[in-house]
């Protein structure tokens, strides 16, 4: 399969209307290199991060993309700006393809709150397909913090996320980070592109299906190139990354159920504890989550029988100078406190010879636990040891 050329504009925007401006830059990188077939701007690159500035879709802001994309015979993500859809304000990215058609819009499913208020968040994953290459998945900034929305994308055959970021703060470094793990983890190109002045620090960057770094910006303007080998990422997900780990595989056929995600079950009390999404203030200096000990767990639903799992403790004491074990299998659900347990053991006339040393303990006409303890040869210097151990045994159930 032939290489798919894309790249990347990191470029300085300002508040208001930086179309003409991202338009002159796609102009000049056509101009140097004629192979890219696919452009991608950075978060609210076309007016910053004004409200002000949201627009219905399709609208003339887009149709200017589309206009673009047609012009230069490519597919174009001018990054997002924000949409005015049914009285809300949502932060929006158009997939248009090299025919200047809008075939796709990803709304950000994730926005940064609590600064990022007014915004809507979308709810739903937006994949396409480039004939002759493979399946591209878009998210916008916010929205890698939650490996989720990867998860999704990859199992919905993503083979490279595309991911517009608008990031002026001091968590750059941190995403940088996830990029290159994301890559790993989902075995995908990263395109990771940020802006600069009111559209972030730079540091763009460019990560291969294995988590290495293709390319990393500094902080000016600059446009980042590749070519994408698909052949590379599928190669990767049949026999491992870098020949090693097959994650999308392992999380395939993992039999666990991850009950976090089931709403119904209502294993989410401690991040409810964690209060209000809202910005601190200078009263909350000394506030901060609660000590999870100090909440209740509920109990995990069992998915093989849809029954409560009742918590078990299994109690094992093993002896190798006399090979003697016994197995007593504990449920807190049982009051054993009031039972009366005797043991042969403390009989003196049990002193030599093998014995069976049963231990009833009557639950409620259907429960019983039984103990047994064989002993093959028994002397004098050892029958103490086992007088012993009964006895701590029988302390231990009525405790």
């Amino acid at each position: 399969m032939k290489p798919f050329g894309i790249a990347g504009i990191q470029m300085n925007l300002h508040h208001g209307n930086n179309v003409d401006a991202i338009e002159a830059r796609i102009n000049v990188l056509m101009s140097l290199y004629p192979w890219v077939e696919m452009v991608l701007v950075s978060e609210l690159a076309a007016h910053g991060p004004l409200h002000n500035y949201a627009e219905t879709m399709p609208g003339t802001t887009e149709q200017r993309f589309c206009d673009i994309a047609q012009k230069h015979n490519i597919w174009l993500i001018p990054g997002s700006f924000f949409e005015l859809r049914n009285n809300a304000i949502y932060n929006t990215a158009p997939v248009i393809n090299p025919q200047g058609e809008v075939i796709a819009r990803h709304r950000k499913l994730f926005p940064f709150l609590p600064f990022e208020e007014g915004i809507e968040a979308g709810d739903e994953f937006i994949i396409f397909d480039v004939p002759n290459a493979g399946r591209f998945g878009l998210c916008i900034c916010y929205d890698m913090w939650f490996p989720e929305v990867l998860r999704t994308l990859t199992s919905m055959g993503a083979e490279v996320i595309l991911h517009p970021v608008l990031t002026g703060t001091n968590d750059r470094d941190i995403e940088l980070n996830l990029a290159r793990s994301s890559g790993a983890l989902f075995q995908s190109y990263i395109i990771d592109i940020n802006g600069l002045g009111v559209g972030g620090v730079g540091k763009s960057c460019l990560i291969d299906p294995a988590g290495r770094v293709i390319h990393q910006s500094g902080e000016s303007e600059e446009y980042l190139v590749a070519e994408l080998d698909f052949d590379l990422v599928r190669r990767q997900r049949e026999v491992g990354l870098r020949g090693l780990g097959q994650p999308l595989k392992s999380f395939r056929d993992s039999k666990i159920n991850f009950t976090v995600y089931n709403q119904t079950l209502e294993q989410h009390n401690y991040l409810e504890s964690l209060g209000p999404m809202q910005k601190p203030s200078k009263l909350d200096k000394t506030k901060k989550a609660i000590e999870p000990s100090l909440l209740t767990v509920p109990p995990i639903e069992n998915s093989l029988n849809d029954t409560l799992l009742v918590e078990q403790t299994t109690v094992i004491d093993t002896s190798s100078q006399n090979d003697l074990s016994a197995e007593i299998p504990l449920q807190t659900v049982v009051d054993l406190s009031k039972e009366e347990i005797k043991l042969d053991g403390d009989n003196e006339n049990n002193k030599s010879g093998p014995s069976q040393v049963p231990v009833p303990v009557p639950l409620n006409e259907s429960k019983e636990i039984n103990v047994k303890v064989e002993q093959e040869e028994l002397t004098t210097a050892n029958s103490g040891w086992i007088k012993d151990t009964a006895t701590q045994l029988k302390k231990f159930i009525k405790s």
